[in-house]
């Protein structure tokens, strides 16, 4: 295809563009039948065309007002008078000395209204000052043309005399860079855009157009973009648009370090090492020049304070070490605790002798003990007569040393009755869960919360090493309180019944031929024959609750209701008929009285003088087959003044409801 062919195929498809443009549905924004006012084959009538001032960028996307052999790429954005970008118009561009990217100059907007073509000039002779013109068309509405000049600047371009001020820099100091921009014959080009670059440094100008003369000028920084320093010898290029380079040197003293500074944000606590919690931590110290940091430079590292079997920057190693700081002038440290609890003092040394130390750095979480784990509540006696009534049950754990677990350590609940959170993860070392009263409500008012957690058995440290060791392995140390497997005793006997199908939890699969378990309670139950002499087991923790009605049952030494008393009589009060549980809590009891004995010139008065008044919100909920005896249930009132006939009247508020019982003194 000759030259002729090409341009007519050019000039062809051109055409076509155009005649889809105009009156033929265009695409974008406009020329949408959904968009209304359809006036001109279905696109948007458009009563203002704008261009924008035309942009010039080089082949790396830089402004240029310059342009060499290489060309540059012109832009324009078309909107309509209300700024709204129009697609689909068609922009044409013109000028002198031109060859442009498609044979008749023309492009199509894209969706957002943007053009663009390539620009070059007509031969390498061509040099000067040109307008370069885009004008745009959209449904023969046209705009005004927007004119930029251009600079076709010389491919001979050369770049001479380039100089630092000053060839020799202090660590982070800066010098004056500059050049001329010249042709082959030596006569000064201006216009001509130069680029700066160097393998470590700055510019207060990366790319700087010449002017009166061809003088380029920038400042050079010893220091990157990042802040990080530099040093030794240091190459600075210059490099024209059209590939021409040039380059001078400088040598940069190396940087001397100031300071070092731990700069670990946080305060690093670690879990001992059979805590289940991360088995590493990391602190970070970083060096600096005049407030600079400081890549590559050498560190001491030295443990100055810690427990006997922490070691650093490797596991094992409790030695002095030399490190590098990395680019960023950080040296980070790794610490590895063993199974002591204690602070942590790392020291990072400069070879000038200026030092510092790391803060707030300790051993101290370890996992959760038995003889550490407790239960708590925000009451206990709940109104079991509706659903709903909640109680609040915390559970709290620390480690041998009295120091809080992991966070995240997961607590295990179940329950006899009503409903209880499955579950609990600790934030310093507690959580809490639900117990909401509903269905099954025991028949006997009693409920049993069995909470269990992993962790290892409270035990004596004889040798002082901070490790269990039992006497099996050939050490000396000794369980305090043996545990193995283990129930929710829901009937409160201490024993396993597996016939009531109690809650079981198995460690381990058979017994063993020798007893070594603690004597199972109520609060702790456990199951003979189940214990080894190994340190981590399953700990568990046993609460009981009441579900109580708001309706009392009345006990009293001399009966009820109508009952004659003296002058100090007692009575129980309890919330269910079979005696096993309490009021809820929270129900307060009154006492008044009513004289019915006129002429006798005493008054009738009454006070209860001993008793739990209002019911607490902790109980004593002992054995079933003792509670109705228990001092939470009794009360005693004291008569005087009272004669024969005389009323008196006890009011048992409960939360929801008051019941009032009437004796005769």
């Amino acid at each position: 295809m000759n030259k002729k062919q090409l341009t007519m195929k050019l000039s062809a498809i051109a055409v076509s563009i155009l005649l889809a443009s105009c009156g033929g549905g265009g695409g974008g924004y406009y020329g949408d039948n959904a968009s209304g006012n359809s006036s001109n084959g279905g696109s948007t009538t458009v009563s203002t065309v704008n261009v924008s001032a035309i942009s010039l960028t080089d082949s790396n996307g830089n402004a240029v007002t310059s342009i060499s052999s290489q060309g540059a790429t012109a832009q324009v954005t078309v909107k309509d008078g209300s700024g709204k970008a129009i697609s689909g118009a068609v922009v044409t561009f013109t000028g002198e000395n031109m060859t442009f990217g498609t044979s008749n100059a023309t492009t199509l907007t894209n969706a957002e209204g943007v053009a663009t073509i390539s620009v070059l000039p007509t031969n390498s002779t061509v040099t000067g000052v040109y307008a370069l013109s885009a004008s745009a068309s959209y449904n023969n509405t046209n705009s005004t043309a927007s004119t930029l000049n251009i600079v076709f600047s010389k491919q001979d371009i050369v770049i001479a005399n380039i100089l630092a001020a000053s060839s020799t820099l202090e660590s982070g100091g800066s010098t004056l860079v500059s050049l001329v921009t010249q042709d082959s014959k030596g006569d000064y080009q201006n216009n001509v855009a130069v680029n700066f670059t160097a393998d470590c440094g700055s510019f207060s100008s990366s790319s700087i157009t010449s002017s009166n003369q061809g003088n380029v000028a920038t400042t050079y920084y010893a220091f990157d973009s990042n802040g990080n320093l530099c040093d030794g010898n240091q190459k600075i290029i210059a490099t024209t648009s059209t590939g021409t380079s040039n380059s001078t040197s400088v040598s940069i003293a190396q940087a001397i370090a100031t300071s070092v500074v731990y700069t670990t944000k946080d305060a690093v606590q670690l879990g001992i090492n059979s805590s289940g919690s991360s088995s590493s931590g990391q602190i970070e110290f970083t060096v600096y020049s005049n407030g600079t940091v400081l890549k590559n430079q050498n560190i001491t590292l030295s443990l100055e304070k810690a427990p006997t079997d922490l070691s650093f920057i490797s596991l094992g190693n409790r030695t002095t070490q030399n490190v590098k700081s990395d680019s960023s002038g950080k040296v980070t440290v790794t610490l590895y605790p063993g199974n002591l609890p204690g602070p942590v003092e790392i020291k990072a040394s400069l070879p000038n002798g200026l030092s510092a130390l790391s803060k707030n750095v300790t051993v101290t979480t370890g996992r959760a003990t038995q003889n550490s784990f407790s239960l708590s509540t925000s009451k206990q006696s709940l109104q079991t007569d509706k659903d709903g009534d909640t109680a609040t049950i915390t559970a709290m754990l620390a480690d041998r040393n009295s120091n809080s677990v992991p966070d995240g350590t997961v607590v295990n609940f179940v329950a006899e009755g009503g409903k209880v959170d499955g579950s609990c993860k600790t934030v310093d070392g507690q959580c809490s869960v639900t117990l909401r009263t509903q269905n099954p409500r025991p028949s006997n008012g009693r409920v049993t919360v069995l909470a269990y957690v992993e962790g290892d058995k409270s035990y004596l440290d004889k040798d002082g090493d901070g490790v269990y060791t039992p006497v099996s392995a050939g050490g000396t140390d000794t369980l305090v309180s043996n545990i193995g497997n283990f129930f929710r005793d829901d009937n409160e006997n201490a024993s396993y019944d597996s016939s009531t199908g109690e809650f079981l939890y198995k460690r381990v699969a058979s017994p063993y031929s020798t007893n070594t378990c603690a004597i199972s309670t109520v609060d702790q139950p456990n199951i003979a024959y189940t214990c080894d002499d190994q340190l981590a087991t399953t700990l568990r923790k046993q609460m009981i609750f009441s579900f109580a009605s708001d309706t009392p049952t009345f006990v009293a030494n001399s009966g009820i209701n109508g009952a004659t008393v003296s002058d100090n009589f007692e009575f129980q009060l309890f919330g269910n008929s079979m005696l096993t549980v309490p009021m809820p809590s929270g129900t307060s009891i009154s006492v008044t009285t009513k004289d019915n004995t006129d002429g006798n010139n005493l008054s009738c008065s009454a006070e209860i003088i001993s008793g739990s008044n209002p019911v607490p919100t902790v109980l004593d909920l002992m054995a079933p087959s003792i509670f109705s005896s228990s001092s939470i249930t009794k009360y005693k009132v004291q008569l005087t003044g009272c004669a024969a006939s005389d009323n008196i009247l006890v009011a048992v508020a409960a939360p929801n409801k008051t019941t009032t019982f009437r004796f005769t003194r």
